[in-house]
């Protein structure tokens, strides 16, 4: 990494007493000079050389000027009534000048040189013209090489005459966002001519020695595209001097004196410490290298009558230490054994009581605090608090900061507007900058507006809102908000009206639906009803309902007997005849309800249904009671309606029979059956013995 200095100011550092005129090589000249007073830098653009040293070669420093030149940068902001315009103006800031990355390398300028030099380029298209039939196309149209003549120039031959020989050069100017760039200059390059009286500054640039060997040298990446000024500059050897608003100049406060047209960076302030610190970084390096690794001395003692020195060879014993050491660095557990004492003795290894850590962090904290920065902002732990003096001038220096860059953004602006024929913006700002303990004196804020004793437009004026900005934002969303629930409102309105009449279409269907299945019902049991005589006893059940009206007089004396004992296995028997009567009354009862079963539609036929009914009652009637309560209860089960119209009449007809009975002569007398029994034998069931 370059260090930014030259070698020749190297050499002449070897001899510092000499630049102070100093004699007999005396390196203290005046009283209250030191030794790095020799080596201070006479002229600005010596100063700028250390600058750059230190920048790169300090960590602290480095780290100093970064953070500092880091923290005050925040968002762009573009304000404008007009949605249109600040989207274009947003993406020209953002998306192709990438303008907070530049504002920072603009920031590192400014911190670390107390300077920054800025334009900004616009783009443009070089052609060449042929001088001897005017043909013009551009450059990388031709074929052309850079010299040919005592101060160089483009030279080629013409594809439409064939002349060679030098070309003419013109840039044309163009308009593209994507090709703009923010240029910012070197200040070692840069010359400023001050007027005291006045304050008028005119810029100076002198093209550096490495760009113009590459223009001599013919290099086509920098030839074709680099602005004429430069050409002709390098080809008459003059400087290059900038219209007065076509350079931003970023300067830091200085005093009134000979150089007061520049700025003084902040390191100026800490050279002296920093030669010093180097001093002592020096001193603990030699430290580090010759005390912190000790080195270790073996020799043989002497023993009581024997003199190793006279009685013992040296040789012998130097290989037998060297090999014990050997096999020790092999096998650390090993043992060595040997016939006379050894000695031995330690130099070095005592730097870490040499070592000059507290001198280094003084001079660390001095040289922070030489730059105006607080510890903590460097080193963490920074908190903000009302009374601290260090803290209120740091945050005016990076409010100043965001002025100063601002400014710069709106003469960018400028440049952009007059050339792109773009339409101007209402304002430019950075997003909020705030110290991060602000916290408690935000609440503390919005507490006293929710107490009416701080106005809104001071609450948001110190949260860093724009009360006035915030005033149109929250009329527009009011009315926003408006039209949403308007639109909102009507699509309920619009959704609920179909829903309504897509259900009130179902149910006219449904109902429709259901009328016409009513009818299909009442027809088919009407077809049913009035059907032939034969078709309905074949459906009707045999034995159990009285399906035929001739029914043998033994079955009818034994069912209307209900005090006569049953014969054995009768009880098993009637049980059985009265699930298959229920089921078979079930099945009557659905033959009533559909007696195709196939769901067709019929006419109303209510006299059909009751006049049925009359006729299933009055056949429950002719069995026992017991399997005419079970039957109606399984058409009950599955028909409620027809079950309980069925069970009503069947107990009147019930009724009505028992009536009767009790009034047939030779019948019942006061309830007892006076029928003779049965002269034949019960019935016995199969298998009985």
């Amino acid at each position: 990494m370059s260090t930014g200095l030259e070698q020749s100011d190297r050499n002449q550092m070897l001899e510092p007493s000499s630049r102070f005129g100093a004699r007999n090589g005396k390196y203290y000249p005046d009283q209250f000079f030191d030794i790095s007073q020799q080596f201070m830098p006479p002229t600005i653009k010596e100063l700028f050389k250390w600058c750059t040293f230190y920048f790169y070669n300090s960590p602290l420093i480095g780290s100093t000027i970064r953070k500092i030149s880091r923290y005050p940068i925040t968002d762009l902001i573009v304000e404008d009534s007009s949605d249109k315009v600040r989207k274009v103006w947003e993406n020209i800031f953002n998306k192709h000048l990438k303008i907070k990355k530049k504002l920072l390398e603009i920031n590192l300028d400014h911190y670390t040189y107390g300077n920054a030099f800025v334009s900004l380029h616009l783009p443009f298209t070089r052609f060449l013209q042929c001088k001897n039939c005017d043909h013009s196309d551009q450059i990388d149209n031709w074929t052309w090489r850079w010299g040919g003549g005592g101060n160089g120039g483009f030279h080629g031959a013409c594809k439409k005459c064939g002349h060679a020989g030098e070309l003419g050069v013109k840039d044309k100017a163009y308009k593209d966002f994507t090709k703009m760039n923010i240029v910012r200059w070197n200040p070692t390059n840069m010359i400023i001519k001050y007027n005291d009286y006045t304050g008028r500054r005119i810029y100076l640039y002198n093209v550096p020695r490495k760009l113009q060997k590459a223009i001599k040298k013919g290099d086509k990446d920098i030839l074709r595209d680099i602005p004429l000024v430069v050409l002709k500059a390098v080809q008459e050897s003059k400087l290059i001097r900038f219209n007065e608003d076509s350079i931003f100049h970023l300067k830091m406060p200085t005093l009134a004196e000979q150089d007061q047209g520049w700025g003084k960076p902040l390191i100026i302030h800490v050279l002296k410490d920093m030669f010093y610190l180097y001093t002592l970084r020096r001193a603990q390096e030699a430290i580090a290298l010759e005390h912190i690794v000790p080195f270790d001395i073996i020799y043989p003692l002497p023993n009581a009558g024997v003199d190793p020195y006279q009685h013992v060879s040296l040789g012998s014993w130097k290989t037998q230490i060297e090999a014990a050491v050997k096999k020790h660095r092999d096998d650390p557990n090993f043992k060595a054994i040997f016939p006379i004492p050894i000695g031995l003795q330690r130099m070095g290894g005592d730097g870490k009581v040499l070592m000059l850590a507290p001198e280094l962090n003084y001079l660390n904290q001095t040289i922070v605090g030489g730059m105006g920065i607080p510890q903590e902002f460097l080193f963490g732990g920074l908190n903000w608090t009302g009374s601290s003096v260090s803290l209120r001038t740091l945050e005016n220096d990076f409010i100043q900061n965001r002025t100063d860059m601002i400014d710069l953004v709106i003469w960018m602006k400028d440049k952009i507007r007059a050339w792109f024929d773009v339409p101007n913006c209402d304002d430019l700002r950075f997003s909020d900058f705030r110290m991060a303990d602000d916290v408690q004196k935000n609440q503390q804020l919005i507490g006293l507006n929710a107490q009416f004793k701080v106005s809104d437009q001071t609450m948001l004026t110190e949260l860093g809102y724009d009360w006035d900005q915030e005033q149109k934002r929250m009329i527009e969303e009011v009315y926003f908000q408006n039209y949403l629930n308007d639109l909102r409102s009507k699509g309920a309105a619009k959704s609920q009206g179909e829903a309504s009449l897509i259900s009130f279409n179902y149910q006219n269907k449904v109902q429709d639906m259901a009328e016409k299945a009513q009818a299909a019902a009442q027809k088919r049991v009407r077809d049913f009803t009035y059907g032939t005589p034969n078709k309905i006893n074949e459906q009707l059940p045999q034995n159990q309902f009285g399906g035929q009206e001739e029914q043998s007089a033994e079955t009818q004396n034994t069912m209307a007997a209900p005090g006569t004992m049953p014969p054995m296995g009768a009880e098993e028997e009637g049980t059985e005849q009265a699930m298959e009567g229920g089921e078979r009354a079930t099945e009557q009862a659905e033959e009533m309800r559909d007696p195709t079963g196939q769901g067709a539609e019929t006419v109303d036929g209510t006299n059909d249904v009751d006049s049925r009914v009359e006729r299933m009652a009055s056949q429950l009637t002719q069995m026992d009671p017991n399997q005419a309560q079970m039957a109606i209860q399984e058409i009950s089960g599955k028909y409620p309606e027809l079950g309980q119209a069925i069970n009503k009449r069947y107990n009147v007809l019930r009724s009505q029979q028992m009536t009767e009975e009790q009034g047939v002569p030779g019948g019942e007398q006061g309830g007892v059956n006076m029928d003779p029994l049965p002269e034949q034998a019960m019935p016995r069931r199969q298998g009985a013995v």
